[in-house]
């Protein structure tokens, strides 16, 4: 577990979707420093609180752009968004009663499941973006 630096083979092509990710990032790399740092549980807590809202806010991004571009692969993608946010919640919840190391373990799920998500599944819609015109 460690810091995860932006890099251009993450991006797809969409500045606001992409700044969106770099974001999501910063969220991450602040919750690593909060861990290691010892942190109080409040401010680790607001920091996944705040994970949790942005994924929620970026997914509905993407979303809508999918619905607007009748996105070919959309429903699948939908379906991993949500699956993310359960495990989310899960995460949350879990921190919430009480399991503050829960927190590592959120931020290695996360560090690979977004990279894997970016490289694997939001390159797909790279294309149908294009097509639309979207930058």
């Amino acid at each position: 577990m460690a810091h995860i630096n932006w890099i251009k083979e993450y991006s797809v092509g969409v500045e606001l979707i992409d700044e969106q990710h770099r974001y999501f990032l910063t969220l991450l790399n602040e919750l690593f420093d909060a861990i290691i740092s010892l942190n109080t549980e409040s401010k680790i807590g607001d920091i996944i609180t705040r994970l949790a809202e942005y994924a929620v806010m970026h997914f509905a991004t993407e979303e809508k752009y999918f619905d607007e571009f009748n996105y070919e692969f959309a429903e699948d993608h939908k379906r991993r968004h949500r699956d993310l946010l359960a495990r989310v919640e899960g995460f949350q919840k879990a921190f919430d009663e009480g399991e503050v190391n829960i927190a590592s373990e959120m931020i290695e799920f996360l560090e690979g499941w977004m990279i894997d998500h970016i490289m694997e599944v939001d390159k797909k819609y790279v294309r149908c973006f294009e097509e639309h015109g979207l930058q």
